[in-house]
């Protein structure tokens, strides 16, 4: 059986840093959606169901922080991993961000090959827990 590509959620206001990023995981083989706002970004998870969320956390309206409490709430997210991306990653941001229910954080610029190389290892995590649950089940 061969698996369909996995769903990342690329969050962003900024129309550039979401085409970037698009492009880049597309041509990992990625699906990608996309949302311009965190009141999007709760709307495009309930709808999609992503398989990981990159999540920028400064957005006008609702930023990234309260957009990861909002998705976190539905039991569904508990362990979709979602990466927060952001030009102020200080010490205190990454600490609001894990809070939140962030699995990580990266700081902008973007270290693609760090990464993806996060995004490989979430992806392969989540495949194998999907795996375990219907084993388990089978019981």
């Amino acid at each position: 059986m061969i698996e369909a590509p996995s769903t990342i959620l690329i969050v962003d206001d900024y129309s550039d840093n979401r085409r970037l990023l698009s492009t880049w995981l597309r041509a990992q083989g990625y699906r990608v959606i996309e949302a311009e706002n965190g009141n999007e970004a709760v709307l495009q998870a309930n709808r999609t169901s992503p398989d990981l969320i990159l999540m920028d956390l400064t957005m006008p309206g609702l930023d990234g922080i309260e957009a990861t409490r909002q998705i976190r709430q539905r039991r569904s997210f508990a362990h979709t991993p979602i990466f927060a991306i952001s030009a102020y990653a200080t010490r205190d941001v990454r600490a609001d961000a894990l809070a939140a229910g962030c699995s990580d954080v990266f700081a902008k610029p973007v270290d693609f090959a760090a990464l993806l190389s996060r995004i490989r290892g979430a992806l392969a995590t989540r495949s194998l827990d999907r795996i375990k649950a219907r084993a388990a089940g089978a019981d």
